[in-house]
């Protein structure tokens, strides 16, 4: 799983005014480095107004549907941080974690993820860090 997250997956600067234009920055980046066709794309909003992905903290972790597994070419992670927080649904994010998973690899994932961001010190270094190395080996150092 060292392949999970690329440099080129994390963008510390990004713009969105809305969770819909968030989630479509995770699709697009995911789109761009060969992870998913656009209907996985697609699927991700789908998802997200089924079931938000808001995780608290500041963090979401936007993915597509059970369905949309099928136009996964490999698992893989992006990173999407955000300039000016927005408002998910109930929680402000500024951070997005967008998950693309072929099989049931996205519930380790998730849940090394979490582990993460119960570390305060981990999670304050994903919301702050304007180091993208140091970002990619702390998210694949829990997964």
């Amino acid at each position: 799983m060292a392949n999970l997250l690329q440099l080129a997956g994390i963008a510390l600067d990004a713009t969105a005014s809305s969770r819909e234009e968030a989630v479509a920055l995770c699709g697009a980046k995911l789109v761009e480095l060969g992870a998913v066709s656009p209907e996985y794309a697609d699927a991700m909003w789908e998802r997200e107004k089924i079931f938000p992905s808001e995780m608290g903290e500041g963090f979401a972790i936007p993915h597509g549907t059970d369905e949309s597994r099928t136009y996964v070419n490999f698992d893989q992670l992006v990173f999407i941080r955000l300039k000016e927080e927005i408002t998910w649904v109930n929680e402000p994010v500024t951070v997005c974690v967008g998950i693309a998973s072929a099989g049931d690899g996205h519930v380790e994932i998730l849940g090394n993820l979490a582990d993460v961001l119960m570390d305060d010190d981990a999670a304050t270094i994903l919301r702050t860090s304007q180091n993208p190395q140091a970002i990619l080996d702390l998210i694949l150092k829990g997964v």
